[in-house]
């Protein structure tokens, strides 16, 4: 739909005009005119105010009647562009008409500019000619762009004009409401009175550009026909110029060479030197006329890059004006969708650069040689030195003669090959200067397209007109089709349908050789020595030749129907190529994943979860081909992708289709064989994800082709598709080095075990006289933890490639989109000032800022809550540390990470630390007061990570608790003491307190057994015993060795000590245990008593001080047993 053909919005704007001037607005300029201060006056008010004593009332009075000077020369220059307009208006039929006229005879003088039409200037003359024609280019570039830019701008014409006449609206009624104010200054009235007036007359210019709208965009697409017209014709006039002089130096250069010619017909020798040297003047001739060919041929190219580079220029300058004057806007989408097909490619001249080295090499040996000849009577000495002979005066003559010919012949040369370098510099520059424009311009469309509506929202209007926009697309994709005039290629085309077809049979002719060395593979999989890591690899190719015949026959099926049926059959092709390559790549997901394939055989899918994914492709491969042919439409109609309705359609269809058929199966599928197939955490986060995303992006999509942002959907659905591919193959690739590791650590494990039973094996037949033990087996447990063992350890290995692989598919896929984001440069949410050395800066803060900060805090969470785990994989598994520090260097790089992420993202957003510090300061200062425990025991927590005076493992001892240190957190320490409780610590304690570390610099504990024997026992004796107790004990160990010590004598005992030593404070318990219950077994074998305190009781009559001796109270019958 055309910008200037909705009544409802010129309706609008002529209705939002006639407010504007009906309130408050003087009756006519004239009026306003007469009460308006002259120029003069407000310089004498000025005067005046300056002269007022200092202070907020002279500078307020300065600033105003500064404001009404501003205003005045605004309403003057406002006057002026009004009058012009009128003045244009008023002469625009006319100049229209000369315009055209113009115009006719420029196009009757294309095309009739002759290089012959040159022949009687000279040289001399066509160089100024040349120049001049340099010139009127330049200057007509510049015409060019003027009346471009003043088309562009009246495109956008009704939209400026609407914010304009709303904006004054609004500004009016404000100034009314401020000069109805009584408290208003005299001064203040009169600068509103004056901006009352500038706003008359720019609502009275945008009323004449609203009313002469449709004369002046004739107007300026009269002035920019002509204009570009005449440039055509300029450059036409340039490259006969050009061509005329490239002939003249052409025929220069071939006189020169008949003059060579003929002096070596007339010059009569029977000298073979002289000879030799007519043979190279002639061939420095030919040279001469060959630079001279490649020198013409330089400069017709740089005129047609200097003509590339010229448009380009101004397409750039006139995309930068539709993209102010049309933001946001379906026009500007048009414009962009056009331009990105009228963008030049494949221009550039290859080689450039080596011919340029080459040409500096040939210039340097001519002029070597040239330099030679110019004293040539040493030339010839040196050349009768070299050959051992004395030329006669004759030879000498003539040899004086062709050298200066040379000499001259070689001036020509050296002066051609210059000529061509300075060409193929200048060219070369030219070049780089239209890929630099190309890729800014191809960035910018790129950026504008993706961001800007490219269709109406779906609505009821477009409902309404959805049947003719239907009936259009259809008439265009009609008049598509046709039957080809020249069938003179048809021959070629025919024998390469026949190779494709040919291919295809001969793979269809191998197909049950295939199938068979499939199954032997499939046989041989999982079998100790038949399988083999190339199984996979081999299989998987066998699999894609066999499923490549489909599509090389589809492709041969599509070549003619393009050729006989299509006016252009090279989009047909094209579409058909891309869909062959699709065919083949869903063709071998199926042959993979049919029963008793690939992915059953080597990948260990069940058959049931191989159907199921197989059924989920199935419905894959529908939605794929309906989301690829959703805009093969687009060029059916001249608005292109904007009047794509049937591709609208389509795409909302596909999507529902896959919210409602492929995510619910292809969630069911992924879950089963998630839960069939061992998966590690990255697996099962990855298939959430995309589980997640297969439900949400076509919603999002949905909702964008709905509120017109169709291309942008496109765009997204493409690289979508291509991420699917991708993964689907990086999936293959990965289970594929998987399945290599599997069966190289098996083939290892195997080995390392065989080689484990023949040593066993030896040593028992070496041993069966004398020990007699048996044979030791080796256990299936035992050989599964050896493989698991190796598998783990390249599988490890194998997980940093893969998954750094993912991350750069991925890239690549996305990498194009990257530039997009750069458009949200231009969103603007805030801006601050600041103040440098520079002077006051102002900083804009945009949607990009923010976007870049959100995924700087989200990389921050996720090192974060995954760091233990990446420098578990890269770094402590591969590097043996002492105990606590791995978890030393993750709390501290999990600080350091958080800090550094969270001050980048705050400087992004503009927060800079500058501009922070005195808060950080403020808060310190504030919290230092009213939390000092807690930052005393932040700052505790920070030096013992540093200083590590104890460690996560350590058993420690403090405030009489004894535990093992499993967390060293910010403010507090968690023990596990002996219940196996979590005893919390403050870190100030650790600091401040006494602290025992059982195992700070040396695991190694004393244990100490106290025994104490009966007085009588062999002392020697004892303390062999204890110390063979210590022997026995495995724990104990041998340096420092154990030591029994007679420490005292006892009230009843001979009290001993046995000292002795462990590797490690976890053994501590279990050894006192171990070594109690055998001291005291030993010492029980050997009679040794272990004395302990005994009381003895005696009865005795007090009176006679007899002893009383005890009765066995059962005996007498008393108490019953």
């Amino acid at each position: 739909m055309s910008l200037f053909n909705s009544s409802s919005k010129w309706r609008s704007l002529w209705a939002v005009a006639g407010l504007a001037l009906c309130i408050g607005l003087p009756v006519n300029a004239d009026t306003a005119a007469n009460t308006l201060p002259t120029e003069k006056a407000l310089k004498s008010d000025l005067t005046n105010a300056q002269k007022l004593p200092d202070g907020d009332d002279k500078n307020t009075l300065i600033s105003t009647i500064q404001g009404s000077l501003d205003l005045l020369k605004q309403i003057q220059t406002q006057q002026k562009a009004n009058d012009d307009l009128q003045n244009t208006i008023a002469a625009a039929d006319a100049e229209i008409q000369k315009n055209n006229n113009d115009a006719q005879t420029f196009k009757k003088q294309l095309g009739t500019a002759k290089s012959s039409d040159y022949n009687n200037v000279s040289v001399d003359d066509l160089q100024e000619l040349l120049e001049k024609l340099t010139a009127q280019q330049q200057q007509t570039q510049t015409d060019l762009s003027t009346a471009n830019g003043l088309l562009s701008s009246q495109n956008s014409v009704s939209e400026r004009a609407q914010t304009a006449l709303t904006e004054n609206l609004q500004r009016t009624q404000n100034i009314n409401q401020a000069l109805a104010n009584s408290s208003t200054s005299s001064a203040q009235k009169q600068q509103y009175q004056l901006e009352l007036n500038l706003i008359e007359l720019k609502n009275a210019y945008n009323q004449i550009m609203l009313k002469n709208s449709d004369l002046l965009t004739v107007l300026y697409q009269s002035r920019y026909d002509l204009q570009n017209l005449k440039l055509q014709l300029q450059q036409q006039q340039f490259s006969a110029v050009q061509e005329q002089i490239n002939q003249r130096n052409l025929a220069q250069s071939k006189d020169q060479v008949q003059q060579v010619q003929q002096q070596q017909q007339g010059v009569s020798t029977t000298s073979s030197y002289v000879q030799q040297e007519l043979d190279r003047n002639a061939q420095l001739s030919q040279l001469l006329l060959q630079q001279t060919e490649k020198t013409n041929s330089l400069s017709q190219d740089e005129l047609r890059m200097s003509n590339v580079l010229d448009n380009l220029k101004q397409t750039q300058h006139t995309i930068d004006e539709q993209i102010s004057a049309l933001q946001g806007t379906l026009v500007l989408s048009r414009i962009i969708q056009q331009q990105k097909q009228r963008l030049p490619t494949n221009l550039n001249i290859q080689g450039l650069s080596k011919q340029i080295a080459d040409l500096r090499v040939k210039i340097f040996d001519i002029t070597q040689k040239r330099n030679e000849l110019y004293d040539v009577d040493a030339y010839i000495n040196k050349l009768q030195q070299d050959e051992g002979q004395n030329f006669s005066n004759t030879e000498k003559t003539q040899l004086k003669n062709l050298l200066t010919e040379r000499r001259k012949i070689s001036t020509d040369v050296i002066k051609s090959l210059n000529n061509q370098l300075n060409l193929a510099i200048n060219l070369e520059l030219t070049q780089q200067q239209i890929t630099q424009i190309s890729d800014q311009l191809q960035s910018k469309l790129d950026q504008q397209s993706f961001w800007v509506k490219s269709n109406n929202q779906i609505n009821l209007d477009w409902f309404k007109m959805l049947p003719g926009a239907l009936r259009a697309q259809f008439d265009g994709i009609g008049k598509k089709l046709g039957f080809i005039n020249d069938p003179g290629d048809a021959p070629y085309l025919f024998g390469f349908v026949f190779l494709l077809a040919a291919i295809g049979g001969v793979i269809f002719k191998f197909r049950e050789w295939i199938k068979h060395r499939l199954s032997l593979i499939h046989g041989e999989i999982n079998t100790l020595r038949g399988d083999s890591q190339w199984h996979t690899p081999i299989a998987l190719l066998l699999t894609a030749l066999l499923s490549l015949s489909g599509a090389l026959w589809f492709l041969a099926f599509c070549l003619p129907i393009g050729f006989f049926f299509f006016k252009n059959p090279s989009e047909f092709w094209n579409w058909s190529l891309q869909m062959a390559v699709y065919w083949w790549f869903f063709s071998f997901a199926l042959a993979i994943l049919r029963p008793n394939g690939i992915a059953v055989r080597h990948f260990g899918f069940s058959q049931d979860n191989a159907d199921r994914m197989r059924g989920v492709t199935k419905r894959i491969i529908v939605l794929v081909v309906m989301l690829l042919n959703t805009s093969i439409f687009s060029n059916a109609v001249d608005s292109g992708i904007t009047g794509d309705v049937m591709g609208e359609i389509i795409t909302i269809v596909a999507l529902l289709f896959c919210i409602i058929i492929v995510a619910p199966r292809f969630r069911k599928a992924t879950e089963n064989l998630q839960d069939s197939l061992a998966q590690t955490d990255g697996d099962s986060i990855i298939m959430r994800l995309v589980r997640i995303a297969i439900l949400l992006m076509p919603i999002i999509l949905i909702v964008l082709v709905s509120v017109g942002y169709y291309y942008t959907a496109l765009i997204l659905i493409n690289h979508i598709i291509k991420t699917y591919i991708a993964w689907v193959v990086w999936v293959l690739i990965r289970r594929t080095i998987y399945r290599g590791i599997s069966v190289a650590s098996r083939r290892l494990a195997y080995r390392r075990l065989q080689e484990k039973r023949r040593q066993q094996q030896a040593s028992s037949s070496n041993g069966e006289n004398g020990s007699g033990e048996d044979v030791v087996q080796i256990s299936e447990q035992e050989e599964g933890l050896a493989i698991n063992q190796v598998r783990s350890q390249l599988t490890s290995f194998a997980d940093l490639f893969i998954w750094t692989a993912l991350l750069v598919i991925f890239y690549y896929v996305w990498s194009d989109l990257l530039t997009v984001a750069s458009y949200l440069q231009g969103v603007t949410l805030w801006s601050q000032t600041t103040t440098t050395d520079a002077g006051t800066v102002t900083e804009i803060i945009s949607l990009f800022n923010l976007l870049v900060a959100s995924v700087i805090l989200l990389i921050t969470y996720i090192l974060v809550r995954n760091l233990s785990g990446i420098l578990e994989v890269l770094i402590f598994s591969r590097i043996k540390l002492s105990q606590g520090t791995p978890y030393t260097i993750v709390t501290l790089l999990t600080y350091a990470i958080v800090a550094i992420g969270g001050a980048w993202a705050f400087a992004t957003l503009g927060m800079s630390w500058s501009k922070l510090q005195w808060l950080f300061a403020a808060l310190s200062v504030g919290l230092g007061f009213g939390m000092q425990e807690i930052f005393a025991n932040f700052v505790s927590g920070i030096i013992l990570l540093f200083e590590r005076p104890i460690r996560v493992g350590d058993t420690v001892t403090i405030n009489g608790s004894t535990g093992t240190v499993s967390k060293i957190r910010i403010r507090a320490i968690t023990l596990i003491d002996a219940d196996r409780k979590e005893v919390i610590v403050p870190n100030k304690s650790f600091v401040t307190g006494e602290v025992t570390n059982w195992a700070l610099t040396n695991p190694i504990t004393r244990v100490v057994i106290s025994v104490g024997v009966a007085y009588g026992t062999d002392l020697n004796l004892v303390k062999k015993l204890l110390l063979q107790a210590a022997a026995e004990q495995p724990n104990i160990l041998k340096d420092p060795e154990p030591r029994a010590l007679f420490m005292a004598f006892g009230a009843s005992t001979l009290d001993h000590e046995l000292r002795v030593y462990i590797a490690q404070v976890a053994e501590r318990t279990n050894t006192i245990d171990a070594l109690n219950r055998r001291v005291n077994d030993i010492l029980t074998e050997n009679g040794v008593d272990i004395a302990f305190n005994q009381l003895d009781i005696f009865i005795k009559n007090k009176t006679t001080g007899e002893e009383i001796p005890f009765v066995d109270a059962t005996k007498l019958g008393i108490i019953k047993e």
